[in-house]
C-alpha cells in the first residue's frame, strides 16, 4: 500500500515531503508587505543552518554583517549564491519559511529595490554585556536616590518623639 502511495504522489504532481504552498506570493508582493526584507549572500550551508552575509537591509531591524538563517524543512540554499530573503524573527538568528518568497537574486529583481536601503552595522552591546563597573555605579546611584527620598520624607512627616512621662488626660472620667 505504501509503495503504491509513494508511486502515485509524484505521478499526481506532488511529493510526500514537498507540497505546494497554499498562496504563493511573488517577490514584488512580499517586498511591499513583508516586515523584514534582506539582500545577502550565503557563506555557509550545512543543510540545517545558513550563514548569510547581509549586504542590504530593505526593511526591518538593524542587523549585523553576518546572521544565521534557520529554514523550514524543504528550503535549501547554495553557498556563494546571492538571495533576496523574506525571513521572520530577529537578528542574529532568522527563520525562513519554505513557502516564503525568498529567491535567488537576478537583475530582474533590481526594479523592486526601494529608494532607501540600509547597510548592516555593528550592533551595540546588550545589557548583559555591561561591564561590572557600570552595574556597581547604577546600584550606588539607586541607593543614594533611595536614601535621599527617605530623608526627605522623614523631614516632611516627622514621627512623634516618645516621652515616657506623657500621660493622656481623661476627658470623661468614669462616674
Amino acid at each position: 500500500m505504501l509503495v503504491v502511495l509513494g508511486l502515485l504522489l509524484p505521478a499526481c504532481g506532488g511529493d510526500a515531503a514537498d507540497t505546494d504552498c497554499e498562496s504563493p506570493e511573488s517577490a514584488a508582493e512580499r517586498v511591499r508587505f513583508a516586515s523584514i526584507v534582506v539582500l545577502g549572500t550565503v557563506t555557509e550551508w550545512d543543510g540545517t543552518t545558513a550563514q548569510l552575509k547581509v549586504e542590504e537591509i530593505w526593511r526591518g531591524p538593524d542587523m549585523p554583517e553576518e546572521v544565521a538563517i534557520m529554514p523550514e524543512p524543504g528550503r535549501a540554499y547554495t553557498t556563494g549564491v546571492r538571495y533576496l530573503l523574506f525571513p521572520t524573527g530577529g537578528p542574529p538568528q532568522l527563520a525562513d519559511a519554505r513557502c516564503s518568497a525568498t529567491t535567488r537574486w537576478d537583475e530582474s529583481l533590481e526594479e523592486l529595490r526601494p529608494a532607501r536601503t540600509r547597510a548592516p552595522r555593528q550592533l551595540g552591546p546588550v545589557d548583559a554585556d555591561l561591564p561590572w563597573e557600570w552595574l556597581v555605579a547604577a546600584a550606588a546611584l539607586a541607593g543614594i536616590a533611595a536614601a535621599g527620598r527617605h530623608v526627605f520624607e522623614k523631614r516632611r512627616h516627622p514621627e512623634p518623639v516618645w516621652n515616657p512621662d506623657y500621660r493622656l488626660e481623661d476627658e470623661n472620667p468614669p462616674s
